[in-house]
């Protein structure tokens, strides 16, 4: 049985904390393969600063030479807002009936999950497995997610690096080395990306 993880975001830009998340969970879950999925209109969050293009770009490379990964443009296909339920059901139609699908998420997000669209339907449609970042409480996550129940919590050592934090850094001109993956820099550097 194939077990198929779902990482998605904005990644506006994607970065090394993005990078470790994917690939913890992908380890611990022994998945057989994970798919990147850069969000064409994400339902809760302002415009991208960079175009669908460019953060599908970015992602592409971060995930370059990394077997076991792919990124995809679902969410692009399927048009309109991007909502999670939507595109796990249609991956669903795509896959072979049997695949297990593994929701990966951060630890920020797992508190916030309960504002996703169909947020109920979605813990039954696919596994929601929260990896810890920063220092949020692994004890907390674990808490919540037995409240909500079919959560799994997976206690690692990934740093809390905010895209966010990347664009203000760019924006001033700042060093970025290390917060994203070299060939994401040299793309962001290249096309002029977030320098306001």
């Amino acid at each position: 049985m194939s077990k198929i993880g779902i990482l998605g975001g904005t990644f506006d830009p994607i970065h090394t904390g993005h990078v470790m998340l994917a690939e913890t969970a992908a380890k611990e879950l022994k998945l057989t393969e994970t798919l990147i999925i850069p969000a064409a209109e994400p339902p809760h969050k302002q415009d991208c600063t960079a175009a669908f293009a460019d953060r599908f770009a970015m992602a592409e490379l971060a995930f370059s030479g990394r077997p076991g990964f792919a990124v995809s443009d679902i969410e692009k296909k399927l048009g309109g807002k991007s909502f999670t339920i939507n595109t796990v059901r249609a991956l669903k139609e795509i896959y072979p009936k049997k695949t297990e699908f593994y929701l990966i998420i951060g630890g920020d997000q797992l508190f916030t999950i309960e504002k996703w669209f169909r947020y109920e339907a979605l813990l039954k449609e696919c596994h929601v497995t929260a990896v810890t970042r920063g220092d949020i409480s692994y004890t907390d996550m674990a808490e919540y997610a037995n409240e909500l129940g079919r959560v799994k919590v997976i206690n690692a050592a990934i740093p809390d690096i905010s895209s966010e934090d990347i664009r203000e850094k760019l924006k001033s001109g700042a060093d970025v080395s290390g917060l994203v993956p070299d060939g994401v820099l040299k793309y962001i550097e290249a096309g002029g990306l977030y320098r306001g």
